[in-house]
């Protein structure tokens, strides 16, 4: 989608727009956050809009989409398991959102917000084993704030060559810039976390029983 429409669709909608824009988006709306948020991050730097309103409705945006596919897990997890695992394509992200829950445990909440195509995954699946409200927030809420932090100040910075760097994949090295920078805050906080997080992890989810049930849907559908 052309940067100059999502500017005009921000200047028209305002900030519900933009909280709608960011929640719905776990429903496959086909523009990718990076690009919404970068481009938020644009639209503050020219004033047209407030830059520490548009940073507070958009991370309300994207905490409003990880609860919500938090609950969904929840309350209706088993369904939309059926329905995901029948599709290729979602097998494949349960998949490797199972393998990094395995091996980060809740941190992999914080870590998924920087993998497009987990970020949605991970939490559901962490409602559908049940962690608890209050570790799925510590860990997916502060993922998405250090991720919403470093692509709004790249949009906020960087926002006159936002097309260019879309256009000749300069975005890539930005990104990995920012990723690199990310994953040394998100090192030092999975330290922090990690005694605490292990000691409590069999009461807070049953991983286990959620990797064997979708495994043994997926094995037979083979």
């Amino acid at each position: 989608m052309d940067i100059g429409i999502l500017l005009q669709f921000f200047e028209e909608n305002g900030y519900v727009g933009l909280f709608l824009w960011l929640w719905l988006g776990i429903f496959g709306l086909p523009v990718p956050n990076e690009i919404i948020s970068m481009s938020v991050g644009l639209a503050s730097s020219q004033k047209v809009l407030n830059p520490y309103l548009t940073f507070i409705v958009t991370l309300a945006g994207i905490f409003a989409a990880l609860t919500t596919s938090y609950v969904m897990g929840r309350f209706v997890g088993r369904p939309l398991l059926k329905f995901f695992t029948k599709r290729p394509k979602f097998a494949n992200a349960i998949d490797t959102s199972l393998k990094l829950m395995d091996k980060y445990k809740a941190q992999s909440l914080l870590l998924s917000y920087f993998v497009p195509g987990l970020r949605t995954f991970v939490p559901f699946l962490y409602g559908f084993s049940r962690l608890s409200f209050r570790n799925f927030t510590l860990y997916a809420y502060s993922g998405a704030f250090i991720w919403l932090s470093l692509m709004y100040s790249a949009g906020f910075l960087f926002g006159d060559h936002l097309e260019e760097i879309i256009q000749y994949g300069k975005m890539a090295i930005i990104l990995g810039v920012l990723v690199v920078g990310a994953a040394g805050i998100v090192w030092m906080l999975w330290k922090k976390t990690h005694k605490k997080a292990n000691s409590g992890k069999n009461k807070d989810i049953n991983l286990l029983a959620v990797e064997e049930w979708v495994y043994s849907e997926t094995s037979q559908q083979k």
